[in-house]
């Protein structure tokens, strides 16, 4: 069981392969790469689900959680495939740290402990199908600290009871910040290519997860099990345990 942890809880040796991770992933400019599962999300290929919709798709679907929590294990098994045993960790905005500092600085700073780039800081955007075409670094403009959610905010959001109230409240919260972290975060053609995209999913992720263990049923309105989280191999029924998937959080509070 790979066991996901808070970002500001990784040791010197997590942080290092998980950085090495990346690092190899970008490097690939094929389906296996860093840029390639990144414009699965936004462009070019526009797959994500938000606000109960998809680019071009009809239908209202609350699949939001079940297809963020297939991408991000698609990343996690790429990153893995590089360096074993690596795992997505968490940046929980609403902690006191977040709310004080900003950025985890596993994600803010220039250079590693040994002077090499950081490729958490930013990736290289080619995607040369759009108009016009793109082919830049992603950049952030983040706001004050005390701007980001609050834990109250939080746990008012997780003690909704109906799925479809507490998928809205999270995604509001999650587009706050989207747009707090600003620049290429703050659009969606572009936000999965900024590592930082990652992090912050986890945390949605592991949100949902929290709510799924506050209950006594898994919460998901079953007539949509059977759906087909695209571009994956994966219906909502095959994510809603995360377990089944093969990992689990370090903590439901957030702290290790």
């Amino acid at each position: 069981m790979n066991l996901r942890k808070n970002i500001q809880n990784l040791t010197n040796d997590e942080l290092k392969n998980l950085r090495l991770a990346f690092s190899k992933l970008m490097e690939f400019r094929d389906n296996r790469g860093f840029n390639y599962i990144a414009g699965i999300h936004g462009a070019p290929q526009f797959k994500c689900w938000h606000h109960w919709r998809r680019r071009g798709e009809p239908r209202l679907l609350p699949l939001f959680c079940p297809w963020h929590r297939a991408y991000l294990y698609w990343l996690e098994k790429s990153l893995q495939d590089q360096v074993p045993d690596v795992t997505l960790p968490w940046w929980d905005w609403s902690s006191p740290i977040s709310r004080s500092e900003g950025l985890p600085k596993a994600y803010s700073e220039r250079t590693d402990s040994a002077g090499n780039p950081n490729p958490l800081l930013k990736s290289r955007i080619f995607v040369p199908t759009t108009t016009p075409p793109l082919n830049e670094d992603t950049f952030r403009n983040p706001g004050s600290p005390s701007e980001l959610p609050t834990k109250n905010e939080v746990d008012t959001m997780l003690s909704k009871q109906d799925f479809a109230d507490f998928e809205d409240d999270l995604e509001d919260i999650h587009d706050s910040v989207h747009g707090w972290v600003g620049g290429s975060m703050g659009r969606v053609v572009t936000a999965g290519f900024d590592p930082v995209f990652w992090a912050h999913h986890t945390n949605i992720d592991r949100l949902w997860r929290i709510w799924q263990m506050n209950r006594a049923d898994l919460g998901f309105p079953p007539d949509l099990l059977n759906e087909i989280l695209e571009p994956f191999p994966f219906t909502v029924r095959d994510v809603l345990e995360v377990k089944r998937l093969g990992y689990e959080y370090a903590s439901a509070s957030g702290s290790s």
